[in-house]
């Protein structure tokens, strides 16, 4: 399939570095508070581009982190008296919730900054060893000087950039925290420079590096993060050994806003996936997430999602009968997807389908979008288990896994007790 790579800026062949296999970190959330809209479409979007390769035969490792140690996190966790750990534990449980209702399941392993402390010592060191890092009495910086590439991915000047973080300890106001030493609660661990804890990017690079190596194919995260997170990962990285480009493929999902404006709790705007989810079910959001190119900006609004209710509404209701192939539809879709992962076009070419009738086609390309795209069947539930059931004990199991097929594909979840 073509991309577009924030780094050349340009649409290519996605070509990775081994040919079935693809590479895929993205960031994960900062566990301090409920995850938010913005979270679902960039995760909606990975999502699908996971389960789309893993469909044309590529095998996946979708990696994404937790950021479980935070600024962010040790002072929410001081304001409720709790511990950092509680704090970091409850709202990660709750992002995988809101991950697994909104049917975002196609990450391999999501790696906790807080499991992976060794790793971020040794390339913290490594770095110092390098002369591209240097020790403080605050902690250690990473050298911005040292590194020439700064800016590629951004397109930002230098000169323009403005730090984050401001500290009189740092040689240069542009550079960036490596390892933070002083006390910070529980969350703090002994390192050759000081007890203490680690920046926010090195974490990234850390992970990233022991389960994919010093260069992967494609990074993934919100528009936001290219500066200054993304650019200092590239720094981190390509600094250790000089291997460059770190990642081919930098994808990045547009800006989604609320009534205008980037979603801010003093704005009033700011819409958790929990309370969206108490109005819309997870196929209308997500069908309203795909409805915009995931690098174009996304305004959340009710109508917006009100129309996609009713799109997705017209694709059931024509989509009764059975047909056979359309094999025009089909090519439209997957020529779609292979275009920049145009998810409108390919949603167009599902109203094709699904007004022709291939209804084998709605399935396996619903589960790729994570969206079922057939009327839900109207019998109680209750009365279809207590008929698969009977059907089972009497092992009649032909007719038994018919009903359970037709059950899954309507997107209800079956387990079955052994018999």
């Amino acid at each position: 399939m073509d991309l577009y790579s924030t780094l050349t800026r340009t649409v290519e062949p996605l070509v990775t570095l081994h040919p079935d296999r693809v590479y895929m970190f993205v960031c994960g959330p900062t566990v301090y508070d409920y995850s938010h809209i913005g979270h679902a479409r960039t995760y909606t979007v990975f999502d699908v581009l996971a389960k789309y390769l893993r469909w044309t035969g590529k095998e996946v490792f979708y990696l994404q982190n937790i950021t479980d140690v935070d600024d962010k996190i040790i002072n929410r966790a001081n304001e409720e008296g709790i511990s950092q750990n509680a704090l970091a534990r409850k709202f990660e449980r709750e992002y995988l919730r809101d991950m697994q209702t909104l049917g975002i399941n196609a990450v391999s392993y999501y790696a906790r900054a807080t499991t992976h402390i060794p790793e971020i010592i040794d390339q913290v060191e490594r770095l110092i060893a390098k002369n591209v890092a240097y020790v403080t009495e605050t902690g250690v910086y990473f050298n911005l000087d040292t590194f020439d590439g700064n800016g590629e991915l951004s397109g930002q000047e230098r000169a323009k950039r403005v730090s984050r973080v401001t500290d009189a300890s740092k040689h240069n106001p542009h550079d960036f925290a490596l390892w933070k030493t002083g006390e910070y609660g529980e969350y703090t661990w002994d390192s050759p420079w000081g007890r203490g804890r680690p920046g926010w990017h090195i974490e990234d690079t850390a992970i990233s590096e022991k389960y994919f190596g010093q260069q992967y194919d494609l990074h993934g995260g919100g528009l936001d993060l290219i500066f200054p997170h993304h650019e200092a990962e590239i720094a981190q990285m390509e600094s250790l050994e000089g291997k460059h480009p770190m990642v081919k493929y930098w994808v990045h999902t547009g800006f989604l806003t609320v009534k205008g404006e980037k979603m801010s709790k003093s704005l009033g705007n700011f819409v958790t996936i929990r309370d969206a989810l108490k109005t819309w079910n997870p196929d209308v959001l997500r069908y309203f997430i795909l409805l915009s190119h995931y690098r174009s900006p996304l305004q959340a609004t009710d109508e917006g999602l009100a129309n996609a209710a009713k799109g997705l509404d017209h694709i059931r209701a024509v989509a009764t009968k059975d047909t056979g192939v359309n094999a025009e539809g089909r090519k439209a879709f997957t020529d779609a997807m292979e275009a920049d992962l145009n998810t409108p076009m390919a949603l167009a070419a599902i109203q094709s389908l699904a007004a022709s009738g291939d209804i084998e086609a709605l399935r396996e390309y619903g589960a790729i979008l994570g969206i079922n795209f057939l009327k839900e069947t109207s019998a109680p539930l209750s009365v279809l288990h207590e008929i698969r059931s009977e059907l089972r004990a009497k092992k009649q199991f032909e007719v038994a896994d018919l009903i359970r097929d037709r059950m899954v594909a309507a997107g209800i979840n079956i387990t079955d007790a052994p018999l």
